[in-house]
C-alpha cells in the first residue's frame, strides 16, 4: 500500500518558501545545519523538507531545481546550475582547472566549496571525449601555497562577506587587534583580497572614516547592518573605485610615507633570484665592477619590504634609507644573539 505524504501544515508551507527563497541569496549553498539552526528545526524534519522541495521544484522537464551536494555534516543545499560548457574546449577547460588549484588554501569554506560546484558543473556539461581527456588532471596541475592561513573555521563568515559584497550591504565587524583588543567597525565591504595565503576585505570603516584593510582571520563576528524593518543597510559603491589604487607603489598591502631605498646584492645567484621576480614595479637593476648589483625602488611603506629583506639573509644588504639600515641590523644582531654560544 502506497504510504500517504504528510500533508503540510501553514508554518511548514512558511518555513519550506524561506529555505526556497533563502536559497536565491546563496549562490554556493546552505549548509543542512545553518538551515536547520535558523528554522529551529530538527534534522529529521529538514530532511523531509528537501525532499518534498526537489520532488516539487522542478524544471519544464521535470528536473529538480535544488540539489544536495557535499556529505555527512558538509551537506549542502543548492539551487542547480543551469550553465552549460559544451563549447569550452579541453585546454580552456584545463586552464580554469589550473586556476582553481590556486584556491587549495580555501579548504573547507564556502569559496573552496563554490569552486568546486563550478568545476562539477563544467565537468559534467563536457562531451565524453573531453572528460576522458581531462582525466588525472589533479596530477597534471598542483599548485603549492605559501605558508596558508587556514579558513576552515570561517566559512559563516566568509557566506556573509560574500552576500555583502554582491548586494552592497553595511556589515558589523567585531575585529580582533593584534594583542587581542577588539574594535567594531560599521563597515562598507568593496573588495575581498588574496594575498599571500591570506584574505583581506578592503572597504570604508566608519569608525576610522577611512578605507583600511581588515584581514578575515581576525574577525571575531561579522552580520548584516539591519534597518528597523529588519532589511540590510545598503550603501553606494564608489565610483571609479579602483582597489589596484590602494596597492599601487605598496610593496605588499601596508601603506606608508614614500620612501627611496637602495640595496646591495651581493652574489651572483641572488641577483639571478630576484630579476627573475617582480619584487616592485619601480625595482631598477645596475652592475658594480666588484661584482655586486645595487637594487633601487621606490616604495610607499617598509614594514613587509623589512620582513622580505629579513628572509634574503646575509645576501642583500640596506643601504639607504638610514631608519630601514638600522633596523635590519638590530634584527640581524636580536637573531645573532639567539645563537650566540650554540
Amino acid at each position: 500500500m502506497k504510504k500517504l505524504r504528510r500533508k503540510p501544515t501553514y508554518g511548514a508551507a512558511i518555513r519550506l518558501a524561506r529555505i526556497a527563497a533563502g536559497l536565491f541569496s546563496r549562490p554556493y549553498g546552505w549548509s543542512f545545519r545553518s538551515i536547520a539552526e535558523n528554522l529551529e528545526i530538527s534534522e529529521r524534519t529538514l530532511a523531509r523538507y528537501v525532499s518534498v522541495l526537489r520532488s516539487e521544484l522542478a524544471d519544464s522537464h521535470g528536473a529538480p531545481l535544488v540539489e544536495v551536494v557535499g556529505s555527512g555534516a558538509e551537506r549542502r543545499l543548492r539551487l542547480v546550475s543551469s550553465m552549460k560548457a559544451t563549447e569550452a574546449s579541453s585546454y580552456q577547460v584545463a586552464l580554469l582547472y589550473f586556476s582553481l588549484t590556486v584556491l587549495k588554501f580555501l579548504e573547507g569554506t564556502v569559496l573552496k566549496e563554490g569552486v568546486e560546484g563550478l568545476w562539477e558543473k563544467v565537468f559534467q556539461n563536457l562531451s565524453s571525449t573531453q572528460q576522458t581527456r581531462l582525466s588525472g588532471l589533479e596530477r597534471k596541475f598542483y599548485a603549492v601555497p605559501y605558508a596558508p592561513k587556514d579558513y576552515t573555521d570561517f566559512s559563516e563568515q566568509l557566506d556573509v562577506i560574500l552576500r555583502a559584497l554582491l548586494d552592497q550591504s553595511r556589515l558589523k565587524v567585531d575585529y580582533a587587534g593584534l594583542t587581542g583588543e577588539g574594535h567594531h567597525h560599521d563597515f562598507d565591504p568593496y573588495s575581498l583580497m588574496a594575498y599571500r595565503g591570506g584574505l583581506y576585505l578592503l572597504g570604508h570603516s566608519h569608525r576610522s572614516k577611512a578605507i583600511i584593510y581588515l584581514a578575515v582571520e581576525r574577525m571575531r563576528s561579522v552580520e548584516f547592518i539591519r534597518q528597523p524593518d529588519g532589511a540590510a543597510t545598503r550603501f553606494i559603491y564608489p565610483r571609479g573605485f579602483d582597489p589596484a589604487a590602494h596597492t599601487e607603489g605598496t610593496f605588499g598591502i601596508v601603506d606608508g610615507p614614500e620612501t627611496k631605498v637602495e640595496l646591495k646584492i651581493h652574489n651572483e645567484q641572488t641577483e639571478a633570484y630576484v630579476r627573475s621576480r617582480t619584487i616592485h614595479r619601480s625595482q631598477r637593476f645596475s652592475h658594480r665592477r666588484d661584482g655586486t648589483t645595487i637594487m633601487t625602488m621606490t616604495v610607499k611603506g617598509t614594514t613587509e619590504l623589512a620582513n622580505w629583506i629579513m628572509s634574503m639573509g646575509a645576501w642583500i644588504e640596506v643601504l639607504k634609507p638610514a631608519a630601514l639600515r638600522k633596523t635590519i641590523a638590530d634584527r640581524h644582531a636580536q637573531a645573532a644573539r639567539l645563537y650566540r654560544g650554540g
